[in-house]
């Protein structure tokens, strides 16, 4: 019965682990990328100079004040800085920045007080007030893109610039303005898909090589 009993376990068949026994655990497949997911991370990575764009829009459908133009110059600073930050290495990159930066932003304001103040105040009317805001804005938008070496900014300045003669020429600037500024907001979000997918194509053509 003992020869039996042994015969019989030695003939039962036992499952053998392929794996070694401290074999690290698979990786996790990557999430595939939606085209929600994309334009979600393009909206918030353009959405400083979306809201550049429409800031500027609404001082000249409303023909607000020189005023509204002033408190838009601190923003613009600030959105300039902040986007250029990454840019620089070191302490005193960055701050040499942010000095670069608020100084011309500060001759701008100084020349908006030469230009709108008591002296000469009353000589334009709402809508030359607006135009020539718009191109002292878009002047310093585009010094501050270069400094801060971020071109989406720059391409802001050259929007606000672009915009100025076509708004002089026809009627319709609310629409034109409306249009140019979708026009940068498509154009931007392009290049920035295009960024991306060349940074991602290559890394997924290799993954599925390995595959």
């Amino acid at each position: 019965m003992g020869m039996l009993e042994r015969f019989h376990l030695g003939s039962q068949a036992v499952p053998l682990s392929t794996a070694p026994p401290n074999a690290a655990p698979p990786p996790p497949q990557p999430t595939p990328v939606t085209a929600r997911s994309i334009g979600l991370r393009w909206l918030l990575h353009d959405i400083p100079y979306i809201a550049m764009l429409l800031l500027a829009l609404v001082g000249v459908v409303f023909r607000l004040s020189v005023t509204y133009w002033v408190i838009l110059i601190p923003v613009f600073a600030v959105i300039s800085v902040a986007e250029g930050w990454r840019h620089f290495v070191g302490e005193a990159a960055r701050l040499g920045l942010a000095v670069r930066v608020a100084l011309s932003w500060c001759a701008l304001l100084l020349a908006i007080y030469l230009l709108f103040g008591s002296g000469v105040r009353g000589v334009m009317n709402a809508n030359a007030t607006s135009l020539t805001m718009m191109i002292l804005l878009g002047l310093g938008t585009f010094v501050s893109g270069v400094q801060a070496r971020v071109w989406q900014i720059c391409l802001v300045g050259g929007a606000l610039f672009l915009a100025v003669p076509a708004l002089g020429w026809l009627d319709q600037s609310p629409l034109l303005l409306t249009a140019g500024a979708a026009l940068v907001i498509v154009l931007s979000g392009l290049a920035w898909w295009l960024t991306q997918w060349g940074q991602t194509a290559p890394a997924e053509a290799r993954r599925r090589t390995a595959a």
